[in-house]
């Protein structure tokens, strides 16, 4: 970072000829913007990429508004930079004018860092984000924005490690500002996952990017998934520990129209009827029992819940053959069948109904076409509901009954009884996937990479301190022996033939 070395003799005498200056008048700088500070250990959080031996990006300092020299204290961590950011070993500069000094201690992260000042669902927050690990650009990426953030998730307001909602303005305080942050794609409204109940902080992760290589098989947009990058948070000072950095799945990820399409999110277990659809319609409403509508702007028409009522009816209520040849003229089968497999795959104990977003295009002659794309993910690969009395607050535990356990769901169990082709179309889904993408020792290896790219950038350290009843586990053993597990009694009951397995291997 092009920052001159002093041994502390040096310092020492450099300090002798000034004088202490206040704590709140300093500012370390990457690319020009304020370093995310920490408060509570007092000290800077500087990222960068462990996979290099070079620094990325510029530094800086200020002293009360105007520019100030930096140089870093000798220190012997500098020869070894991959196992000082792992231990989270701490680096001190001094940053100093012609009469001021001021020590800075400084934690050098390998994960992206974002800090966010500001009140809470109030637009004028300022949110900072240090990049040298994701970026597009294959530099140093700094961005500074006005914002406004609030709580995301029902789950969230149960736990002190909270999820965040984030949506970016214009400096005159216009909304829409779009950023592309941490490789992802360029948006003004993002979600801060914190992955407080995974103890792997990997799961979430790990089902996002299955789904995107399920659904890069398929011919259509408005099935494609999100896609989320690590990081650590601080807000107002506070250290909140490892987050996951979620882009929206809505109208632009997923290539609809805005002013005829829909996208209906289903959030909690409450099923809608008759009489609650009729109930939103008469109030113009766009909500409906655990099911609401994503609006982006929209406003309210006679038919808008039409597309998933008739879904409904004929899919969750399903009673006869005629029923399933009426539901299979809004949906697209095979993404059904591809949804139904995913969710066995990685046991998505918590996404057979509800956390399931409906992706509907209107098609010119007035039909439509309706595709399930999953969300919140966090119970799967082996985690499932706690029970009993004696449960904890995060009401997960990791179980190996979901080894050997069909996840159904209502609509595809409905298709199954009248669908001859089926199973045998299941089948040859399956087979296709588990000759490409899906095999054992790829996602297993996926899965312990994610882990060191954690554990190495003393991210996974830090969050483990700082919420230590998350009880986090560093290590794959709990997936991998779900992978090997899941994958072969799938393979045994949907048919798959081992040997195919190996002769394509």
């Amino acid at each position: 970072m092009k920052a001159e070395v002093m041994s502390w003799q040096e310092i020492k005498d450099l300090q002798a000829e000034k004088n202490p200056c206040k704590e709140e008048q300093v500012r370390l700088q990457i690319n020009g913007i304020d370093a995310a500070y920490e408060e509570g250990e007092a000290r800077c959080y500087i990222p960068r990429d462990v996979e290099e031996t070079y620094w990325k990006g510029s530094i800086s300092a200020s002293v009360d508004g105007l520019p100030a020299s930096v140089v870093w204290v000798e220190d012997g961590a500098f020869k070894d930079m991959r196992q000082a950011v792992r231990d989270e070993h701490i680096f001190s500069c001094l940053i100093y004018n012609d009469t001021e000094y001021e020590l800075v201690d400084v934690l050098f992260t390998g994960l992206p860092v974002m800090q966010i000042d500001g009140e809470m669902g109030v637009v004028g927050t300022r949110v900072r984000v240090f990049d040298p690990v994701k970026s597009f650009e294959n530099n140093y990426q700094t961005q500074e924005c006005n914002a406004y953030y609030n709580i995301r998730g029902n789950a969230s307001k149960r736990f002190e490690k909270i999820g965040y909602r984030l949506e970016f303005f214009y400096e005159n305080g216009d909304p829409g500002k779009d950023l592309s942050l941490l490789g992802m794609r360029s948006d003004n409204d993002w979600q801060l996952k914190a992955m407080y109940s995974d103890r792997s902080k990997l799961r979430d992760k790990l089902s996002i990017d299955l789904w995107n290589q399920i659904v890069e098989q398929t011919e259509s947009d408005a099935d494609d998934g999100c896609h989320m990058e690590c990081l650590e948070l601080i807000v107002n000072g506070e250290y909140r520990g490892l987050y996951g950095l979620v882009e929206p799945t809505d109208y632009k990820s997923l290539n609809l129209d805005k002013s005829r399409d829909y996208i209906y999110k289903v959030g909690t277990d409450e099923w809608p009827n008759d009489q609650l659809f009729d109930q939103s319609e008469e109030e113009q409403s766009f909500v409906c029992a655990g099911i609401h509508i994503r609006q982006s702007d929209k406003e309210y028409d006679p038919g808008i819940w039409e597309p998933f009522r008739m879904f409904w009816n004929h899919g969750y209520e399903m009673q006869s053959e005629e029923d399933m040849e009426i539901l299979y003229t809004y949906i697209d089968r095979q993404n059904f069948i591809n949804y139904e497999l995913y969710c066995n795959a990685i046991s998505g104990v918590d996404n057979r109904f509800k956390n399931i977003i409906y992706s509907t295009v209107m098609n010119e002659d007035d039909s439509c076409t309706i595709r399930r794309i999953p969300w919140d993910q966090n119970y799967s690969w082996g985690d499932d509901f706690e029970t009993g009395e004696d449960k904890d607050e995060k009401n997960i535990r990791y179980n190996e009954a979901l080894y050997e356990k069909w996840l159904n769901e209502e609509v595809f169990r409905n298709m199954q009884m009248y669908d001859r082709k089926l199973e045998e179309d299941e089948r040859e889904t399956w087979e296709r996937w588990r000759n490409s993408f899906l095999k054992e020792e790829e996602w297993k290896t996926y899965a312990r990479e994610l882990m060191a790219y954690l554990v190495d950038s003393g991210a996974f350290a830090r969050d483990t301190k700082r919420w230590p009843d998350s009880g986090n586990i560093e290590g794959t053993e709990e997936i991998e022996a779900f992978i090997d597990a899941r994958f072969a009694w799938m393979d045994e009951r949907l048919g798959y033939p081992k040997e195919q397995e190996t002769a394509s291997e």
